[in-house]
């Protein structure tokens, strides 16, 4: 992010955490070397300014992981706007009707609606024409006639398909569901043609599904915290995160 994000209650927040850090002892290195934290980031909580944070899921993150490790608690500063990029990129907007359009779309729908009942009378008169143009088996064929078909068919001789016979057509599966559930506080981020979609942040029992096609990318924080899936298939997020326990996963085209 570019532009400031700081305020005098977030740098007031910052001074919180500052002098809790003084208070148990610790320096920037020791707190960065114990919590597995960037110095930059608790640089950017101890002074207030959140510009370096690329997301306010992330900046939310890591303030709740300093102050986890200060033990004390403060509520995150209100920096960012209500509206985030994901409500942004996944909430068109909607083009207003221009109302000189109104009367036209209201006879075009008018005619739409007369040919359609049109079309229903001639093609129910066709299929009644058709039927009434069939001829009756008792006028074509006589009783005796039509006692001898049934002793020809014999049905009772007839072969039963087995079941076995039949080959099962494998289901498959086109949802393209993503199924995510969360045992922690969790970060996600869903990329679809490098296009941030989803940004959100997770807590203890949360759950979330998505459908989403490939290609596209997953960024997770806290990747013990999650478990997922995508097309039933399970998603290992731990083998490829790295010290601050944040993982990328691509799925590419097949």
């Amino acid at each position: 992010m570019t532009e400031i994000l700081k305020s005098a209650r977030s740098a007031k927040i910052g001074k919180v955490f500052k002098v809790a850090r003084k208070e148990l002892g610790l320096s920037k290195v020791e707190v960065s070397n114990t919590a597995f934290m960037n110095i930059r980031y608790i640089n950017a909580i101890e002074s207030g300014d959140y510009s370096i944070f690329p997301s306010e899921v992330f900046a939310r993150a890591y303030f709740t992981k300093y102050q986890d490790f200060l033990s004390i608690e403060c509520e995150f500063p209100p920096l960012y706007e209500n509206n985030n990029r994901q409500d942004k990129i996944i909430k068109e907007p909607i083009a207003e009707l221009n109302p000189s359009l109104i009367p036209i779309i209201k006879v075009a729908g008018f005619i739409v609606i007369i040919i359609i009942v049109s079309l229903y009378i001639n093609i129910s008169f066709s299929k009644e024409a058709k039927i009434n143009d069939l001829p009756s088996v008792k006028e074509t064929f006589s009783n005796n006639e039509l006692d001898k078909i049934d002793e020809d068919l014999n049905f009772n001789n007839l072969i039963e398909i087995s079941a076995n016979t039949i080959e099962e057509v494998p289901l498959i599966n086109i949802s393209n569901k993503l199924v995510f559930s969360f045992f922690d506080e969790c970060w996600i981020e869903i990329y679809a043609y490098d296009e941030l979609i989803i940004n959100k942040l997770f807590k203890y029992g949360d759950s979330f599904e998505f459908e989403i096609e490939r290609p596209f990318k997953i960024v997770v924080g806290n990747a013990e915290a999650i478990e997922a899936s995508y097309n039933g298939n399970n998603i290992d997020f731990i083998t490829n995160a790295n010290r601050l326990n944040v993982s990328t996963v691509m799925f590419n085209d097949e």
